[in-house]
């Protein structure tokens, strides 16, 4: 039995490799300045800001879209003192985005318009957005919910979250989400899984602190944790949202359940057999875990 290999060496690598790449960031960076100087010019613009796993720094390449958050002025949410409908203000986002870009694919993302890249497969997905109010010194924002209504957000008060608890980990939570969202992405289907709940629950969870904890166990661990709670949302642990749900229908939850269930008895083994020590079985049962894009 072979046992020259270090036992985390695979994911190890696993995480080097799916670092987003030069060319997918610069891309994604210019395609943001472009749709933001034409929204600019047709809509009463107050700010914009990145968001989501790009800004959490937990994208992957090929993957992970570029959420860019454009927060309109509050004229553009009103038809005299009526606050419009969240899609009423997505389809007029959506229409103007065809117009400047005909070539591209553009087309509503549940709550944001995507327009789609080309070149590398990727989209920037715009978020619509009105400022709220302050909680705790962190501006908050409605956003549209998917639905014709608005949800509350405060990328700021999520973002700083994530990176403290990035901290508490010493400095294994963004590796353990981008793994993750390998695991989501590592099959012909994705997993009916958000990101942004990902990483809601690796900061509620607790799966990346622990004195010498490696990569693979963390792994096992969070798959453990869906399967015990069956993946049910998960409490905003900035009190901005309520909860924050994995997925949006009966079916979806059903299929990730299974996955989750699937995942974590082949993590189970795979660090059962790095501890004895037998790195060839342990890297079997991850490709098992990864579907073989490990």
């Amino acid at each position: 039995m072979r046992t020259s290999a270090p036992p985390q060496w695979n994911i190890q690598a696993l995480a080097s490799r799916i670092q987003p790449q030069d060319g997918e960031l610069t891309a994604a960076r210019g395609h943001l300045m472009s749709v933001r100087a034409r929204l600019t010019k047709s809509f009463a613009v107050s700010g914009a800001q990145k968001m989501g796993s790009h800004a959490r720094e937990t994208a992957v390449r090929r993957y992970s879209d570029l959420d860019f958050m454009i927060v309109l002025r509050k004229e553009e949410f009103h038809w005299g003192e009526r606050m419009v409908s969240s899609d009423t203000v997505l389809n007029r986002l959506l229409d103007d985005l065809k117009e400047r870009y005909p070539q591209s694919t553009v087309k509503r993302d549940i709550l944001a318009a995507s327009l789609g890249f080309g070149s590398t497969g990727q989209s920037l997905d715009v978020v619509p957005a009105k400022f709220l109010e302050f909680v705790a010194g962190r501006p908050v924002y409605l956003i549209p919910d998917g639905n014709g209504d608005w949800l509350r957000t405060s990328p700021a008060a999520h973002d700083r979250r994530f990176q403290l608890e990035q901290e508490r980990s010493g400095n294994k939570l963004r590796k353990i989400s981008q793994l993750l969202k390998w695991w989501k992405h590592s099959r012909e289907s994705a997993l009916p899984i958000r990101s942004f709940y990902i990483d809601m629950l690796l900061c509620t969870s607790g799966v990346g602190t622990g004195v010498g904890k490696t990569y693979g166990t963390c792994l096992k661990d969070f798959f453990e944790y869906l399967v015990a709670t069956e993946c049910r949302p998960v409490v905003d642990p900035c009190g901005i949202a309520s909860r924050i749900s994995a997925n949006d229908t009966h079916a979806q939850h059903e299929a990730l359940n299974r996955a989750a269930i699937y995942a974590h008895q082949h993590a189970h083994a795979a660090i059962l057999a790095e501890q004895r020590r037998d790195f060839p079985e342990a890297n079997r049962q991850w490709d098992l875990v990864f579907n073989g894009a490990y």
